[in-house]
């Protein structure tokens, strides 16, 4: 779809049309390679620190953790027999490798290391939802994909143990003088045979570990190393500091931010050095504020079949390269505004991922002030789905990521008015940008 006479606004308070001119004949795809061209290079969000406390602190991520002795594996029940397995494939032990099997709730690490482990959450507490005192930080792990499961024959009293590989996760580890023990029972299966493991073992080498979703990792303090994680929880005291933000930023409940390490220990979480924040969500609301920029065919008319659908290419960018950019409400007004979908996505998967892990944990702070649903019969969530190739619209996200450049479409369907001229106006208001309005003239024929 080509754009001529393309016009530019910018959310921004204050602003309405840019003052940029863009030469006739500009497509989406030429505008979203400049846009792209412009922001390489430039850095993303501002330079901060924090140290907050509390209980719990959830802390979403993409990054790592060194586990270190002294750690422990508490494995969560797995399919179909309820058992407590952990799986080592291309394991050494001793003078043997194969895959060790061992059999336990609580697995403890008393020497050596699991190596870097890919996380996805991380949680420091001080007391159970029970409210019984247990200080420890929770590691969830992230599956590596595109892994397959160990092909090899177990015993016949670990005849259930293979289905139970089959519904596991795999996790890159590296291992190194690894010492286990706290199993009830053990094996090591290898081409040759199997042989029986007992009271503890020790694993100079493995490739990956396996087991069920609900598992994770307990120790009394970790560094995570993320290049992009949400922070939220309920802190009873602590700081947000960045020499860039024009005021001491208040006591955030929440937080957004790429390039850190993270120090999690039970009840508290401080980042080592600085990292980048791109939002912070407080009392007061957001706490960093954004730049929406978006282009189209201002003049383009659609003609629309009376059971097809035309597409209006928008492309966007958040523009500061400094805030993630947070949307706050959709309105289709007009006479045509019954035939007008806009695309809809998930919230960015982290932040999405932090608001289920604090609302699970009873927590109704500032994180959870920012509702992420938005309520109005002119979305077409999951609209995409049953479109055919190259007319997939593109879904407008409900989070944008500080310096996103990116398209998506506003959705004309023909066979939701009778045949006629019709006029449409679809309003973008963001929680930390201005409004922009973008009109659809479309016939319906």
């Amino acid at each position: 779809m080509v754009m001529s006479a393309v016009a530019v606004l910018v959310g921004q308070s204050g602003c309405g049309v840019s003052d940029e001119n863009l030469e006739e004949g500009l497509t989406p795809e030429q505008l979203q390679a400049r846009w792209t061209s412009e922001h390489a290079g430039r850095p993303v969000g501002h330079a901060a620190s924090f140290e907050l406390s509390g209980s719990p602190l959830i802390l979403t991520t993409d990054g790592t953790a060194r586990v270190d002795a002294p750690s422990t594996l508490v494995t969560g029940a797995s399919f179909p027999d309820d058992k407590y397995y952990v799986f080592f494939s291309e394991a050494q032990v001793g003078a043997q490798t194969g895959l060790l099997l061992l059999e336990g709730e609580r697995i403890s690490v008393t020497a050596g290391t699991l190596g870097a482990v890919a996380l996805s959450k991380a949680t420091a507490r001080t007391h159970r939802e029970d409210g019984s005192a247990a200080p420890a930080v929770e590691l969830k792990t992230r599956m590596a994909s595109s892994v397959s499961d160990p092909q090899v024959s177990f015993p016949e009293d670990w005849n259930l143990a293979q289905k139970a590989l089959f519904f596991s996760d795999p996790v890159a580890i590296q291992p190194s003088g690894l010492s286990l023990s706290g199993f009830t029972r053990g094996v090591l299966v290898t081409a040759s045979g199997s042989t029986a493991i007992s009271g503890s073992v020790k694993v100079d080498s493995a490739k990956h570990m396996y087991w069920y979703t609900t598992s994770f990792i307990e120790n009394q303090a970790s560094v995570i190393e993320s290049s992009r994680f949400a922070l939220g929880g309920a802190p009873r005291a602590g700081a947000l500091a960045s020499s860039e933000l024009s005021s001491p930023p208040p006591l955030p409940g929440g937080l957004v931010g790429v390039q850190g390490r993270v120090l999690m220990q039970p009840g508290s979480a401080r980042s080592e050095d600085s990292f980048q924040l791109t939002q912070a969500m407080t009392d007061s609301g957001l706490l960093v504020p954004a730049e929406v920029q978006v282009a189209f065919d201002k003049k383009k008319a659609l003609k629309v079949a009376q059971h097809g659908r035309e597409l209006l290419t928008v492309v966007y960018r958040e523009k500061t390269m400094r805030g993630d950019a947070v949307l706050a409400d959709l309105q289709v007004t007009g006479s045509g505004k019954e035939a007008v979908r806009v695309a809809i996505d998930e919230p960015e998967t982290l932040v999405g991922e932090l608001w289920d892990a604090v609302g699970d944990a009873g927590i109704a702070g500032p994180v959870l002030a920012i509702p992420i649903a938005i309520t109005t019969p002119f979305i077409a969530i999951g609209e995409w789905i049953s479109c055919l190739f190259s007319t997939c619209p593109v879904a407008y996200p409900l989070w944008m990521k500080a310096g996103t450049v990116s398209r998506f479409h506003v959705i004309v369907q023909g066979d939701k008015l009778p045949p006629g001229t019709y006029d449409a106006e679809v309003t973008l208001t963001g929680r930390n940008y201005a409004p922009f309005t973008i009109p659809v003239h479309f016939t319906i024929e």
